[in-house]
């Protein structure tokens, strides 16, 4: 016998109604995931840009050690040249002008493993310069590495600062005098970006005179035993106890707020032992 056909009884109207969607409740959750996205974005653009500012510290300490170990394996003697510029101009510009956003990095090696400068008559590094001629060009010297640029990151002085001393928390480190400090905001006699003797452009073969698209007057020297030097008007070639660079980061033209406490925020320092060219990096 074939059982009678069963047919389900109906959904409810309002159980289908209940199963369902409003509008409202649509918008509802839209705003929600709207809201949340506003609110994540910028978190997610704070960690990107402290990690951006941490591989830029590494990179420019980097090239730093690059020109100590080609001095020390080739027996040379490498100047590692850096300048701030201003980040509003087009990289392809030349010249570059001084101003704030933009660091760029160049490293050259002297062609012939003498010392590259006559201690004895600082006035005569232009003849050293160049190869013999009238103008200088940079002919005794070869490029070790291409230019290193990094956009929206500032020098920043950090051993003439006002904020918390450095001897302190996680930048405890030593105080580096006014002549080695490669991000000193003093004047001209005193800044190693404003008084350094052994001025070079990039790239290599532009004349000084021109100028080059870089003039690097920021100038650390790695001697063939890896020690690092400064060569101003101070100190002459003295060996310092220290070389510090210190970075923070910049939006453009406009560098970061500067900080009321070394040891918070996005800033770094990065030393160089002058006796034995070892490069330290301080973060807070």
């Amino acid at each position: 016998m074939i059982p009678p056909l069963i047919i389900p009884e109906a959904v409810p109207r309002a159980r289908r109604q209940a199963n369902a969607f409003t509008l409202m409740e649509l918008l509802i959750v839209v705003a929600v995931i709207v809201t949340l996205m506003a609110l994540a974005v910028p978190a997610f653009q704070a960690v990107r840009g402290s990690t951006d500012f941490g591989s830029d510290v590494y990179n420019i300490a980097g090239a730093f050690e690059q020109a100590r170990a080609y001095a020390m394996a080739n027996n040379t003697y490498v100047l590692a040249g850096i300048m701030e510029v201003n980040s509003s101009q087009s990289a392809t510009a030349v010249p570059q002008v001084s101003g704030t956003g933009r660091i760029a990095i160049a490293v050259i090696a002297s062609k012939t493993g003498a010392r590259p400068y006559d201690i004895n008559g600082l006035s005569n590094w232009p003849s050293i310069y160049n190869t013999g001629a009238t103008t200088t060009n940079g002919g005794g010297f070869i490029a070790v590495s291409r230019l290193a640029t990094f956009p929206n990151i500032h020098l920043v002085d950090l051993q003439n600062s006002t904020s918390i001393p450095p001897a302190s928390g996680n930048m405890a480190r030593a105080t580096v005098s006014a002549a080695y400090n490669l991000s000193n905001a003093q004047s001209a006699s005193q800044n190693p970006l404003q008084s350094g003797v052994t001025i070079f452009g990039w790239p290599l073969g532009a004349l000084l005179a021109a100028p080059p698209q870089y003039t690097f007057q920021g100038v650390v020297e790695f001697d063939p035993v890896g020690s690092a030097r400064v060569i101003n008007t101070v100190n002459l070639d003295a060996i310092p106890h220290f070389i510090e660079l210190a970075l923070e980061p910049a939006n453009g033209i406009a560098a970061a707020t500067p900080s009321t406490n070394q040891n918070t925020g996005q800033l770094a320092a990065v030393q160089i032992d002058g006796i034995s060219g070892a490069i330290r990096i301080y973060r807070p």
